[in-house]
């Protein structure tokens, strides 16, 4: 009984520090990427260099640049339309300088999305927005 609370005492530390530890520079600087998938219908967060999966193809990359103007929300967006038989099953959205006020998207699963990023208030986007279908 000793050892498994000593076990168990010793795998919350590890979990504890690992979610202290802040994120290096140079992942940081890839900016960070917001995923929806099957998985995460609401996007999850990770690092560009999560996001790279051998379970998805790329279907369309679009950057996103917009300037900011001070006091006012900005807004970007990607319509993409799939080839007739082709199922979208997730979309990544990456920003490098500010983080978004808001992202909204379509359903997946059709061939059809709607993916838009809004700014918060003097802010600016800059990023793209991608578009995946799963590998054969």
């Amino acid at each position: 009984m000793r050892t498994f609370i000593i076990i168990a005492l010793l795998s919350a530390l590890a979990a504890c520090y690992g979610a202290a530890v802040p994120p290096s520079e140079k992942v940081m600087s890839e900016g960070i990427t917001i995923v929806y998938d099957e998985d995460s219908p609401n996007g999850r967060i990770m690092s560009r260099s999560d996001t790279v999966d051998n379970l998805f193809v790329l279907l369309s990359e679009s950057s996103i640049n917009v300037p900011a103007i001070p006091g006012k929300v900005q807004k970007a967006g990607v319509t993409y339309q799939a080839p007739e038989g082709v199922r979208i099953s997730r979309v990544s959205i990456t920003l490098y300088a500010n983080l978004p006020g808001d992202t909204q998207n379509s359903p997946l699963g059709s061939d059809y999305v709607e993916s838009h990023v809004t700014s918060r208030p003097g802010d600016a986007i800059n990023g793209s927005i991608a578009v995946y279908r799963w590998a054969d």
